[in-house]
């Protein structure tokens, strides 16, 4: 109902529609992609006399939003714009380059079938007819007045001579005919080849809707007419990386940056100018507000009953305070790369690309960005049996590096598959390059006790020692994160000491309540040790949890 009030208010001051119409196909010509959605661009050139016209563009998907169709007209004065969603002309078509020599293909198949089938034909007819000489020459008598051995030899001479000819001249054709069908089974299999290449080329056969513009100009029209719309949905980009990590005494970072680009819109694109943004329409685009926090204090209520029933749910609906609206938020995560807008990084493919619709993701090269890692070893003995390679590099690049897959090698030989984190400018992130087999990890827990303590106050207590261990049994050095755990508490009534040896580096790793982190040097053939403890007390009515 939208698409046709707004057809009809576009018309409103319109001239006739089919009054000295120029009918146009209007190509894509560009192409912005983003996370989900884009917007496209066509160019199409025309030519007209002075006076007023009808542009016809035919060729338009049927899912086109008419809210966000802009047309510019270069020679011309644009008036009224009509977007039609039924009765529309039929599009010219022309086939691209490939498809036509795919057709080509396909008639030259044809026409050879049925030559090889004709002269199979012609064969068949002369064994045909040697197979009938054949016949008769069996079933001829010799002359009743041959009684004379001489022409009795000589009749029997012509008949075997004439029976191997025949005989001859069948089995030729029948072994040429033969020949003829190998041929025309390989054709056969080659034209269904090139019938399939045609099909993969065609473009999908959808219903088109219109644009039908307005333009007039007191001279000779040698213009040009531009327009661009959005899809949300059938068309996006997205990251896919190749992470490689080079060891030794100058580590190196490289990650190779590639995208897929898929369009399903109905129609193939063909050396299309291709941009690719980091903006998110389809995203919040505007912040949250806050609503007014009141808060009061009244008496205690005596505690009533639950009712049953529905009614017990809309009491309980109305008495039930408001909640405050939570925001909530997703996190998402060679080319030119710009920032138009100061925020969102766009990426301008320097070659025109082609993608067919709803048939295949295009990938691409952007380009390779080295970053300085620092390498170490992370072990977690508490639920690891081996420590793991890791790299911490900051983003020093100057742009965003989206979140995707990545592929992970390491000195050259694929690791793993994983996901890359959304890397802010500036920011530091850490890469995982699998185990390391020659690291490794224990936990032993020594000592672990549980039971009440004290003389006029009794308090259950419970006491727990651990050995957190390393074992660097391959033949260099590394530098060993390992991490640990130990409880804490947030009630007064529940008492936590703790202590280690030795001192961990960080008593909070990552901002995590209880988990410490130890960095130490770890030599080839050493094995790192951290003894672990802590001690519990809580009163006696209470559990511990």
């Amino acid at each position: 109902m939208t698409k046709h009030i707004l057809a009809l208010a576009l018309t409103a001051f319109a001239s006739p529609l089919w009054a000295d119409t120029i009918p146009l196909t209007a190509p894509v010509t560009a192409a912005t992609l983003y996370a989900n959605g884009a917007t496209i661009t066509r160019v199409a050139p025309f030519t007209a006399p002075a006076g007023s016209h009808d542009l016809l563009i035919t060729n338009l998907p049927e899912d086109i939003d008419p809210t966000t169709v802009r047309l510019t007209i270069d020679g011309a004065r644009l008036g009224a714009v009509t977007i039609r969603f039924a009765k529309v002309p039929p599009a010219v078509e022309t086939d691209s380059g490939p498809l036509e020599t795919a057709k080509a293909e396909v008639e030259r198949i044809e026409a050879e079938l049925r030559n090889i089938s004709d002269q199979k034909v012609d064969v068949l007819m002369q064994a045909e007819a040697a197979n009938a000489r054949l016949g008769y020459l069996t079933r001829l008598q010799s002359p009743q007045d041959a009684t004379a051995p001489e022409a009795l030899t000589a009749t029997l001479a012509i008949i075997g001579q004439e029976t191997l000819k025949a005989r001859q001249e069948a089995t030729t054709a029948e072994r040429t005919a033969r020949k003829f069908t190998k041929e025309l089974e390989d054709l056969s299999e080659d034209l269904a080849n090139a019938k399939l290449t045609v099909a993969a080329l065609t473009p999908p056969d959808v219903e088109k809707h219109m644009l039908a513009a307005v333009i007039s100009s007191d001279q000779p029209i040698d213009g040009t007419v531009t327009l661009v719309h959005r899809t949300d949905y059938n068309a996006y980009w997205q990251p896919v990386y190749d992470v490689r990590l080079t060891t030794g005494d100058a580590p190196t970072l490289t990650i190779d940056r590639n995208v897929f680009v898929y369009q399903d819109t109905g129609e193939d694109w063909t050396d299309v100018a291709l941009t690719l943004s980091t903006s998110r329409p389809n995203t919040q685009a505007s912040p949250t507000g806050l609503a007014p926090w009141r808060r009061r204090i009244e008496k205690p209520q005596p505690v009533q009953p639950k009712s049953q029933g529905r009614l017990a749910i809309s009491e309980n609906l109305a008495d039930a305070p408001m909640a405050e609206p939570v925001a909530t938020y997703q996190e998402e995560v060679s080319a030119f790369v710009g920032f138009d807008d100061g925020i969102n990084a766009t990426y301008i493919y320097p070659t025109p690309v082609s993608v067919n619709s709803g048939t295949e993701a295009l990938r691409l090269a952007l380009d390779t960005v080295e970053l300085q890692p620092e390498v170490y070893a992370f072990a977690n003995p508490m639920r690891d049996e081996t420590a793991f390679l890791m790299a911490e590099a900051t983003n020093t690049i100057g742009e965003l590096i989206l979140n995707g897959t990545a592929d992970v090698y390491l000195n050259g030989t694929f690791v793993t598959q994983s996901e890359l984190p959304l890397i802010a400018a500036g920011d530091k992130t850490e890469l995982a390059f699998g185990a390391i087999p020659g690291l490794r990890l224990k936990d032993t827990v020594t000592k672990k006790l549980t039971g009440d303590t004290g003389v006029l106050t009794s308090r259950n207590e419970q006491t727990e020692t651990r050995t957190l261990s390393a074992e660097n049994l391959t033949d260099q050095s590394w530098d060993l994160r390992m991490i640990g755990r130990v409880p804490y508490s947030e009630q007064q009534d529940l008492v936590i000491s703790h202590q280690s040896k030795p001192a961990p580096t960080d008593n909070e790793f990552k901002d995590q309540r209880g988990i410490l982190m130890w960095r130490h040097d770890l030599t080839a053939g050493e094995t790192f040790d951290v003894e672990l403890s802590h001690k519990i007390q809580w009163p006696l009515d209470l559990i511990l949890r």
